[in-house]
């Protein structure tokens, strides 16, 4: 192979990296709500019973394998989020926050809190999540574009 013909492969390739980060980066909104809904749901569900709790893991559940179909269908892979590169710093933070909402929700339902109490702390929960998983995809698309935005 010659120099030339190296760099135009080399380039190729440049541009296939670059399609491939602009089509998994375009995040839409409801996106990012969804992924908030299922940690919010996640939460609402703990603090409210145990039974409550076993059916909104179920639910949980569900509701991942459907996006996880979707993705797939749409883009044709399933980043997880728990990765290494720029956006570790970011899940292990919520990491962190996710184990402080859990410990509250159980302390909810073991002390008898109101049921709005109990959903103030499933949207506080949704919100976390939604503006986590807008940090997470920007740090991914930094990341998928050599460090600039």
């Amino acid at each position: 192979m010659q120099p030339e013909e190296a760099r135009t492969a080399l380039a190729g390739v440049s541009g296939v990296e670059a399609q491939l980060a602009e089509k998994l980066t375009k995040c839409p909104p409801w996106r990012h709500a969804a992924f908030g809904m299922l940690l919010g749901i996640l939460i609402t569900s703990i603090a409210i019973s145990g039974t409550a709790q076993i059916i909104g893991t179920v639910v949980v559940l569900a509701l991942v394998g459907l996006l996880l179909w979707h993705d797939l269908r749409r883009y044709g892979v399933f980043v997880n989020g728990y990765r290494g590169g720029a956006t570790l710093p970011v899940a292990l933070a919520y990491l962190g926050t996710l184990v402080v909402l859990v410990v509250a929700a159980m302390y909810m339902r073991e002390n008898g809190f109101a049921i709005w109490s109990k959903l103030g702390l499933g949207a506080i929960a949704f919100a976390i999540a939604t503006l986590t998983s807008v940090q997470w995809n920007r740090a991914y698309r930094k990341e998928l574009r050599g460090g600039s935005l």
